[in-house]
């Protein structure tokens, strides 16, 4: 039987993975763990998620590349938190470490309400950032979200179709509750309590789901109006 189009690869990096909010506006995917990365020739557009280290380490050299290639050749990529860091470093941004740790709940506001994919996120949404790294994109690159004050870029794009977002729209209670068993300590060194961080999740997770909707079902969109992917060695 001939494969269904479009073929959407979702790339993982976190030891506890999941899709949390994305699931539902991105449909149908195939899933790629423990360093596991799609063939371009058999993909029609990426998600790369987040994860607990950063962009340069040597063990992403082979996803780097491949992203350098899907920008190259037009195939759909969004990454988020380090997907967009390692979209930045694949195309010549820096990615490097913040100051201090960044944990924190933030207005995502855009720039352009006519891009495809970031430009309809709802009026007042907020989104979490579980950071230690920042992005400065490369020359070329469109910044599509306001940067918060004083902090790196949110959100931007790349090229035609590849954009980056150092948030966490696809984060669900289940999915955080992991997060503060497995990195509570993280909390203090950013600044923050438990009770502090617990409280603004209550007022903010709500609306996730909305926000995922806006971004991953824009992306799902685009991908599933386009011609399927020629290959990438072609």
């Amino acid at each position: 039987m001939p494969t269904t189009y479009p073929r959407i690869a979702v790339i993982h990096h976190l030891q506890q993975p999941f899709l949390g909010n994305a699931a539902a506006p991105l449909g149908e995917v195939t899933e790629y763990f423990d360093g596991a990365l799609p063939d371009l020739d058999t993909t029609d557009a990426i998600v790369s998620f987040g994860g607990e280290k950063s962009a340069w380490d040597p063990e992403f050299v082979p996803e780097v590349e491949l992203i350098r290639e899907a920008v190259a050749h037009e195939i759909p990529f969004l990454g988020v938190c380090l997907g967009a860091q390692l979209l930045a470093h694949a195309c010549g941004g820096e990615v490097s470490r913040l100051p201090r740790r960044l944990i924190t709940w933030a207005p995502i506001e855009p720039l352009d309400t006519d891009d495809p994919v970031l430009g309809a996120i709802p009026p007042g949404a907020h989104a979490l950032h579980w950071n230690e790294d920042g992005i400065e994109p490369p020359p070329g690159a469109v910044e599509i979200l306001k940067r918060p004050q004083g902090s790196r870029a949110e959100g931007f794009r790349i090229g035609r179709l590849a954009w980056g977002v150092q948030f966490h729209p696809e984060i669900d209670e289940v999915s955080l509750d992991g997060w503060y068993a497995e990195w509570g300590e993280l909390l203090e060194p950013a600044g923050k309590t438990v009770a502090g961080a617990r409280e603004a999740d209550a007022r903010h997770l709500p609306g996730q789901a909305a926000l995922s909707t806006a971004i991953f079902g824009a992306f799902a969109r685009l991908v599933r109006t386009r011609p399927a992917a020629p290959s990438a060695h072609a």
